[in-house]
């Protein structure tokens, strides 16, 4: 086809990096001009085109701009229930993101104490303080040496969120952040300044390691 659409166009839309959003918006203009080229020569305009591989292609012409794949989840499912699932899912080096939503709880079931909870920290069978660490997920993502991994916490300083997030877009391979959450119970409204100076807070001390 790529005497249908042109060389130079073909090329592009096969060879284009698509690293960031730039790259991105870029590739979809391509796939734009593909699909006006690809509708012309189903009409007819084109005369000796195989009109049913245009059709094909154009059916399939949005698969030519990179896909975001990110996997959200909260820390009971990332450290504990799921863990096996994403230890199998970051170990295959594929590219794809995983968000941990990190209230160190388990909060849907009223917040016991976690395997994400901290040594010392106080939750629902923990009155005296939890006695063991919190299982270091970052670390063991690490260990396998291709996987890229942030920590970050909304409200203690927002550009590092922002950068990790695109950092790991951009990255090709598998990637793992880490998002401190406060935990609210069900009967409690959400409170953004409250989070934010809490995060602040856990960052001063270095309870956050971001």
């Amino acid at each position: 086809m790529a005497g249908t659409i042109g060389e130079e166009l073909a090329t592009a839309l096969l060879t284009s990096p698509q690293k960031d959003e730039a790259d991105i918006h870029e590739q979809r203009q391509r796939v734009d001009l593909l699909k006006e080229k690809l509708r012309g020569a189903n009409s007819g305009v084109n005369v000796g085109v195989n009109v049913n591989d245009a059709k094909q292609l154009l059916s399939l012409a949005d698969l030519l701009v990179k896909k975001s794949i990110w996997i959200v989840g909260g820390d009971g499912w990332a450290y504990d229930i799921g863990y096996g699932g994403l230890d199998h899912v970051l170990a295959s080096g594929r590219n794809v993101n995983v968000l941990v939503l990190d209230t160190e709880v388990y909060s849907n079931t009223g917040g016991q104490a976690s395997k994400s909870t901290p040594r010392g920290a106080v939750a629902k069978f923990a009155a005296g303080g939890k006695p063991g660490p919190k299982k270091d997920l970052g670390l063991i993502a690490m260990s396998y040496g291709n996987i890229y991994v942030a920590s970050v916490a909304m409200g203690a300083k927002d550009e590092h969120t922002l950068k990790s997030f695109l950092e790991a877009e951009a990255y090709n391979g598998p990637s793992l952040i880490i998002a401190y959450s406060l935990y609210r119970p069900r009967h409690q409204h959400d409170d953004g300044d409250v989070e934010s100076e809490s995060c602040r807070r856990l960052r001063t001390v270095a309870a956050l390691p971001l």
